[in-house]
């Protein structure tokens, strides 16, 4: 099974059923290309109570994670939400074709601090 998970906006960002998915996976990765993490993979580490490996494009777009998530519970961290990057809706369609059970789970994201601001996320049209 492949859990694709976003972090939100902080380390502490990650919710209670990311973290509670993240503790069932036998490896947890972090991906590492669409945004760069404003914290520590250590303070993260603590936090979920597991080593995190690095996902880098090569990594994830080579697929060799859903090989891996065949046969064991597998994570991706991803900063902010999971499904911004089209790079990780390609992993999803990908996992669907490959029969790869998969389930995203949802944080906050960069359109949350916006609309903290204030603005109306519907008014920004396409996004």
């Amino acid at each position: 099974m492949l859990y694709l998970i976003g972090l939100g906006l902080n380390e502490k960002g990650i919710s209670l059923d990311g973290l509670e998915a993240v503790k069932k996976c036998e490896k947890v990765y972090l991906e590492s290309y669409t945004a760069e993490i404003p914290y520590s993979k250590e303070d993260l580490e603590k936090i979920i109570d597991k080593k995190i490996n690095p996902a880098d494009r090569n990594f994830v777009e080579s697929l060799r994670i859903l090989g891996e998530a065949k046969n064991t519970d597998i994570s991706l961290l991803v900063y902010g939400s999971p499904l911004t990057a089209t790079t990780h809706i390609s992993l999803i369609q990908e996992a669907k074709k490959s029969g790869v059970k998969f389930e995203v789970i949802h944080a906050a994201s960069i359109l949350d601090a916006a609309a903290e601001t204030g603005l109306q996320l519907y008014k920004f049209g396409k996004i």
